[in-house]
């Protein structure tokens, strides 16, 4: 029995042995800072902070580190804006919302109300230039980069993954060639991201409440461009597909989808007003796009991706099918993708690229913890995406000069380049025209431009000229009303089609510009045309082009 007690009693002592207070691999993960000041608080005599507060500031002090590095990016990003944007001259488009920003609306025939609306606010805060125009895309370019790195770490990313995402929409060819335009893509692009990084969070953090937040957001985009609404198609059925399946039977997701109705439903009553200009816009513009078709569309995919970060695109799209709880998001993107082959223009999923980079960045650094087979994947994705562009970049990127467009063929390779030459040498043009005509024609007389990058131009840069009108898409709701002239300076027809319209056409001049650049404008005639043969309103219902 004695015996007995005794090896019991060793036995107590050995598990009343004394543990370590940390493993070695719990100090190799815990911060070598927090590690510091714990045993500096503990030799001081105070109590030493309880692990859970101290993992939550070590994460808080991460989670600084990691948006610090996402705003860097972004501001690289921003700052190549910057110092770029003022090289060429306004685009066309970029003439018609600030024509647009004088006609304010809560419509348009083929664009929402956000844009004229942006253009508006910005010529009142910053002045009436080029790179004052496009700050308000540069920062919304930015913004995207920094998203796309949002969007890797809802995605479950770590730093290498969120710095990889946001490089990749750094070095996106579609949005360097977009960003540095004032135009709805740039604004319809954040949008789409806004809208997936919280269908994101929705999905993977279980918050059906977030629906309301991407209600909002979708709103929005609708009154920036329809093509959002194929998002929205493709975030229903994204509802549809476990884990998401569940948020259905909450009030949430029907909530946001009312929402995005209520944002949208100005721009709906003004298109009632107007006899649905949208449905003309589209039957026309689509004959075009049916014209390129679904084989074209594809190709094309690997220029707007970037042919050297089409890996990392692909496993975007792997990763997204191949996790459980992102697979919503995957058919949301797809179905999106899906929608614009048949009927969309190669460019139209742009916005879903980011989206799919900051995947492939998440799955490319989950193998990059595997092995060391991996370990400059993530370095080696980035690199070669920056690659990439650099390559690129004179062509889709402002950094040849205009002067030299001609010479290197860009204003045939690249059609935007060449729609920012010529419009200031227009408006000259037309102001030598006017003021050539005798003082009695002079009073009653008007300008039409055949297209809304003249007309746009010419209420840009005009001086003392007559009413401007164009008849092609919302330009041809801005006619002042009871004008009768007998007089009429024409930009853009040619003789045959204007004799049957006036009994005098005389051609007084070509459209050109000193550096020798092919855009729409070169080669077409001004005319003078005299004697109507019918009132001005019936020949402004036959001129509307809404296509």
């Amino acid at each position: 029995m004695a015996h007995l007690a005794a090896m019991a009693h060793r036995r107590c002592r050995a598990y009343r042995r004394p543990r370590p207070t940390a493993t070695i691999s719990s100090m190799s993960t815990r911060p070598a800072g927090v590690q510091r000041v714990s045993d500096a608080r503990e030799r001081a005599g105070e109590a030493a902070e309880p692990r859970g507060a101290e993992a939550r500031r070590w994460r808080a002090v991460s989670l600084h580190s990691d948006n610090a590095a996402l705003l860097c990016i972004g501001g690289l990003k921003l700052a190549l804006h910057l110092a770029t944007n003022g090289i060429y001259g306004y685009h066309r488009d970029e003439l018609f919302y600030l024509a647009a920003g004088h006609h304010l609306a809560f419509g348009y025939v083929d664009f929402g109300p956000v844009t004229p609306l942006l253009a508006r606010a910005d010529v009142l805060l910053l002045g009436n230039s080029p790179w004052a125009l496009r700050l308000f895309p540069a920062l919304a370019g930015a913004a995207i980069v920094v998203l796309a790195g949002l969007v890797a770490r809802e995605l479950g990313g770590g730093r290498g993954a969120q710095v990889l995402a946001s490089v990749a929409a750094l070095a996106s060819p579609m949005l360097l060639g977009a960003n540095w335009l004032f135009e709805y893509v740039t604004f319809d692009q954040l949008a789409w991201m806004v809208v997936l990084l919280l269908a994101t969070r929705a999905v993977r953090r279980d918050e059906p409440r977030l629906w309301l937040a991407v209600g909002i957001a979708a709103g929005i985009g609708l009154e920036t461009k329809l093509t959002i609404a194929a998002l929205g198609a493709g975030l229903v059925a994204a509802l549809l597909v476990a884990p998401a399946r569940r948020h259905l039977r909450t009030p949430w997701p029907w909530a946001g989808g009312a929402i995005a109705l209520a944002i949208f439903a100005p721009n709906l009553a003004w298109q009632a007003m107007h006899g649905w200009p949208i449905l003309d816009y589209i039957r026309t513009h689509g004959a075009g796009i049916q014209q390129d078709g679904p084989v074209p569309f594809l190709l094309y995919q690997p220029l707007v991706v970037g042919v050297l970060a089409v890996p990392l695109w692909l496993a975007g799209w792997y990763h997204l099918f191949r996790e459980r709880d992102v697979r919503p998001l995957g058919v949301a993107a797809a179905v999106a993708f899906l929608l614009f082959l048949p009927v969309g223009k190669y460019y139209y999923p742009g916005p879903l690229i980011p989206f799919v980079l900051a995947a492939g960045a998440v799955r490319i650094a989950s193998l990059a913890q595997r092995g060391a087979g991996w370990r400059h994947a993530v370095p080696a994705a980035g690199g070669a995406a920056l690659l990439g562009s650099a390559i690129m970049a004179p062509i889709i990127f402002p950094v040849v000069p205009p002067s030299s467009m001609a010479r290197f063929h860009l204003d045939t390779v690249r059609k935007d380049f060449a729609d920012t030459v010529g419009w200031r040498e227009l408006a000259a043009q037309v102001e030598t025209i006017y003021r050539g005509l005798p003082a009695s024609e002079r009073e009653g007389a008007i300008v039409l431009a055949s297209k809304f990058g003249q007309g746009g131009a010419l209420l840009r840069y005009g001086r003392g000229l007559p009413p401007v009108v164009s008849p092609e898409l919302t330009f041809w709701y801005w006619k002042p009303g009871g004008i009768e002239p007998s007089t009429v300076i024409v930009l853009g027809y040619d003789a045959p089609f204007l004799r049957r319209y006036f009994g005098q056409v005389t051609q007084v001049g070509t459209i050109g510009n000193a550096l020798g650049v092919s855009n729409e404008e070169r080669g077409l005639g001004i005319f003078v045309c005299r004697e109507p043969r019918q009132p001005f309103d019936v020949l402004w219902k036959q001129l509307r082009s809404f296509g």
